[in-house]
């Protein structure tokens, strides 16, 4: 029935374009039908995309049936100043985790995903800061053996690493995913001396082939938005993020301790709003749940007034980066 209609609908749409030039051959436009076809097409267009958002919504809170993918700071600052960082890497003081926490970490989250994970990311901040690098990859390829494993950065200390560094990353299959802003690196050294070492330089998110935009992310330190609405139109909460033993649904919740320090702020994380990997006999599908639904955090966030602003910029370090 469905092709049938398929067919019907695409043949009448056929004809339609045919008898748009009317008159015996004459270039003469007939524009009653030029415009039941333009509201047919209108009509058509606005049930599309009510179908698309009504499956991104179904989507959202439907649990996964795997983690795609893990982000990890291997530091939480940054050396660069980032527009409204959703890391809130641009206001965080220097911190980095412990190799001793760090395992015991990653230990308990490749006990209980039986290291079944799509992807780690290894990122920050800027996860080159930290001069332990070598053994943050070490630990986690010993921990998850069979998953890609990705060193996202900004790409500006890559030429500063040393020879344990690249042959870390060639042992333990690290994948160098770098974001490319408009600031000046010299690509071409890097990628010839990825290529030496034989490690793999694929840019993030493609940011080699189009310009780095901003996305304003507003906050809404009242605590009195809507949190189902905040959490369908959200486009963080599907990054988990592992942070001092905790599970996270986005960057938000995991760092919200910069922006309520630099700023003064208190937007309170609770129990419900992350999952302690440590718990006893917590379950795989008890996190994917736990990732499928609004949390009390999203009261916080007024994701319906997100919006792009242009062109990458830097920060000027004020809250109202972060407010409507």
């Amino acid at each position: 029935m469905i092709a049938k209609n398929k067919f019907t609908k695409a043949h009448q749409m056929k004809q339609a374009i045919q008898q748009l030039i009317g008159g015996g051959g004459q270039n003469k436009l007939n524009f009653p039908l030029i415009l039941k076809l333009k509201q047919q097409f209108q009509r058509f267009r606005r049930k599309k995309r009510l179908n698309s958002r009504l499956l991104h919504y179904v989507e959202k809170l439907t649990p996964p049936t795997y983690l795609t993918k893990i982000d990890i700071h291997l530091a939480d600052h940054c050396n660069l100043n980032c527009f409204g960082c959703s890391h809130f890497s641009q206001v965080a003081q220097p911190k980095f985790p412990t190799l001793q926490t760090y395992e015991k970490d990653i230990k308990a989250l490749s006990a209980i995903t039986q290291g079944f994970i799509g992807k780690i990311q290894l990122m920050g901040g800027e996860p080159l800061l930290n001069p332990n690098c070598k053994d943050f990859f070490a630990l986690t390829r010993k921990y998850f053996p069979n998953v890609p494993i990705w060193l996202v950065t900004n790409g500006v200390l890559l030429l500063k690493q040393n020879q344990e560094f690249w042959q870390s990353c060639r042992e333990n299959a690290i994948e160098i995913h770098p974001t490319k802003y408009p600031i000046n690196i010299d690509w071409g050294a890097i990628q010839r001396i990825c290529k030496e070492q034989e490690v793999v330089l694929k840019f993030f998110m493609n940011s080699d082939k189009k310009q780095k935009v901003m996305t304003k992310m507003i906050l809404n330190p009242k605590g009195n938005s809507n949190p189902f609405y905040s959490f369908i139109g959200c486009t963080l909460n599907q990054c988990a993020q592992l942070y001092d033993g905790k599970l996270y649904p986005c960057t938000f919740t995991a760092y919200i301790e910069h922006f309520n320090k630099h700023f003064s702020q208190n937007l309170q994380i609770t129990p419900l709003d992350f999952i302690d990997i440590h718990k006893p006999n917590l379950t795989y599908q008890e996190i994917l749940s736990f990732m499928a639904k609004p949390l009390p955090f999203c009261r916080y966030c007024d994701t319906m007034k997100w919006q792009h602003i242009g062109e990458w910029k830097t920060s000027k370090k004020d809250i109202t980066e972060y407010l409507e």
